[in-house]
């Protein structure tokens, strides 16, 4: 739901992880000498109408993610070498051209969501994962122009994927617990309630060897998919602050 009270920002931030692959992957096929013009090109694409400011978020390596530090498989299925066009180095190179932003132990998806949930900035990417932040996004191979997620749809967002996890960055979240399932359990429990909902799930869901998931193991979870949004990263000591369960329930 767009919130016409949000006034669009004038800066953008844009998914910089994706515009070098993608741009590394056309150069393999189509010849590196047109790199610099793609770059270019791409990154003006993406720049939406009415911006005065644009950033290009890169992400940290994967061994610095945050996320290994509670959970060391993350994203660690990927065969980087196999992944990596032969492009990559001379992308990256290019895209340094521009203004680009990079956090010690962050990805790009955590540096494009705490601008958005401030109001700062429009964070441009393809990816479906940061509409799990409030704040103005775009997509531009989809939508015609910036959209407002609100709160409610972005916590709505994060609590279906805590539930069912992201294969694609190796997060397993609930054994057999689909789209379908989540959607189920958060349209019938009232918004407040849904952490409260997604945790009990957890304890009494069991996993495929037929053991019970811990608290520890859920946390793991929800801090793995949780994309930052505005106060969850302390400048001064360079670390995010973790998606914790209230205090009043008695954990910590």
């Amino acid at each position: 739901m767009q919130n016409q009270s949000e006034s669009q920002p004038k800066t953008a931030v844009l998914d910089g992880d994706i515009i070098c692959y993608r741009a590394a992957f056309w150069a393999d096929q189509d010849g590196i000498e047109g790199l610099p013009e793609r770059i270019t090109h791409d990154v003006q694409s993406w720049t939406p109408v009415g911006v005065d400011k644009v950033f290009i978020a890169l992400s940290c390596s994967r061994k610095d993610n945050f996320r290994r530090n509670f959970w060391e498989l993350y994203k660690a299925h990927r065969d980087v070498k196999r992944q990596t066009p032969e492009s990559m180095e001379y992308s990256l190179e290019l895209i340094h051209n521009f203004d680009v932003i990079e956090v010690p132990h962050l990805e790009a998806d955590d540096i494009m969501g705490l601008s958005a949930s401030s109001n700062k900035g429009i964070a441009v990417t393809i990816d479906k994962d940061l509409r799990s932040v409030p704040g103005w996004h775009w997509n531009p191979d989809k939508e015609p122009t910036p959209k407002h997620v609100d709160l409610w749809e972005a916590d709505y967002n994060f609590h279906k994927q805590w539930l069912t996890g992201d294969t694609t960055d190796n997060i397993p979240g609930i054994w057999r617990y689909g789209p379908a399932k989540a959607e189920k359990l958060l349209k019938y429990t009232h918004p407040r309630n849904w952490t409260a909902a997604v945790v009990a799930t957890y304890e009494q869901a069991k996993a495929k060897d037929g053991s019970k998931y811990g608290l520890e193991y859920c946390m793991q979870m929800a801090r793995c998919v949780r994309i930052l949004r505005d106060g969850e990263y302390c400048k001064q000591t360079n670390q995010p602050k973790l998606f914790e369960l209230p205090n009043s329930w008695g954990y910590r």
